[in-house]
């Protein structure tokens, strides 16, 4: 496994600011997502071009990402600029995959201009959401988003942690939910602490008529039935 620490990933700054974000998604029951991306192909580009320009170039990419990235996610750059996270807050697995997916478009399409030269930088892209069931620190959070990039058997362009592949796949066999408040139900339920969902649910069950509670009754029993089928 890669070790990522802090003197060699991120600055004591980026550590903050990643704290403060799984520390505020922990308060609020908030998904939080990790990219980790390399860049491939440096090692050719810079016999290419040179050990300065490749410098250069680096740095504007992580000039326009940051250019570009919403103002609550955080960017941090590691290994002199040659891998990147980008921190997710309230970014469920289906956020982080959209995103990388989009990241990896922009990579695969860029072409960077610098000095006479066109390069091209292809990036591989890992995906980690933290655990649900338990609380991860900092470094840990870091190097599970980044170790997924380490299975060489693996040549997709994107790849999973074991934490974000489950949630995927758990997302991906629930009911459909185009609604953003049912998307957010659906994020409580699969949640730690389920029972929490009852405690947003019961102000507005206490205001419905009769009629559909009793609908919303045949609708539980319903769902009962198909669990205990299952």
């Amino acid at each position: 496994m890669t070790a990522v620490t802090a003197s060699s990933r991120a600055n004591s700054h980026s550590q903050q600011m990643i704290h403060q974000a799984m520390s505020l998604c922990r308060r609020h029951q908030r998904p939080l997502s990790i990219l980790a991306v390399r860049f491939q192909d440096l090692a050719s580009i810079k016999a290419d071009i040179g050990a300065e320009r490749i410098q250069r170039l680096l740095a504007r990419v992580l000039h326009q990402l940051h250019a570009g990235k919403r103002c609550e996610d955080g960017l941090v750059s590691c290994q002199s600029g040659q891998s990147l996270f980008v921190v997710l807050p309230a970014t469920a697995v289906d956020g982080a995959v959209a995103m990388a997916q989009r990241l990896q478009q922009w990579f695969s399409s860029q072409e960077f201009e610098l000095d006479e030269f066109h390069i091209s930088l292809p990036a591989r892209i890992g995906v980690h959401c933290a655990s649900q069931q338990e609380e991860e620190g900092v470094v840990q959070l870091l190097n599970r988003a980044f170790n997924t990039l380490e299975d060489t058997s693996d040549s997709a362009q994107i790849a999973f942690s074991e934490p974000a592949r489950k949630q995927l796949a758990a997302l991906q066999s629930a009911p459909k939910a185009t609604h953003r408040l049912s998307r957010e139900l659906l994020e409580l339920a699969n949640g730690p602490n389920q029972a929490s969902l009852v405690e947003v649910l019961s102000p507005a069950l206490s205001m419905l008529d009769e009629r559909l509670r009793l609908q919303l009754v045949d609708q539980l029993l319903e769902a009962s039935t198909q669990a205990r089928a299952i």
